[in-house]
């Protein structure tokens, strides 16, 4: 890889890149080379392993999240000992 220095960036464009390496959560660098390979029509944007949960997480209809929210609820309802301490669950005994 290369090691570039650029000059005389007009100020709007280097706000508008600090602005989208805050928004990214990217460093300056990184967000400099992903808009310069974009402008070419490259990818600089390598998938990170892990970067998220989407790949254990999915998503949920509506009638799915009410039932769970149900469920949650409930079991919150059956197993609080004392509504001051939230932390403080029982466990179900079956005889």
């Amino acid at each position: 890889m290369k090691t570039m220095t650029i000059r005389n960036i007009p100020d709007d464009v280097a706000a508008g890149l600090a602005e989208r390496a805050r928004e990214s959560g990217r460093s300056m660098n990184a967000t400099v080379v992903a808009a310069l390979s974009d402008s070419f029509g490259k990818s600089a944007n390598k998938p990170r392993k892990y970067a998220d949960f989407s790949q254990f997480v999915g998503t949920m209809t509506d009638e799915e999240y009410e039932r769970i929210t149900k469920i949650i609820k409930e079991s919150h309802e059956r197993f609080l000992i004392d509504e001051n301490k939230p932390w403080l669950y029982a466990a179900e005994v079956s005889e």
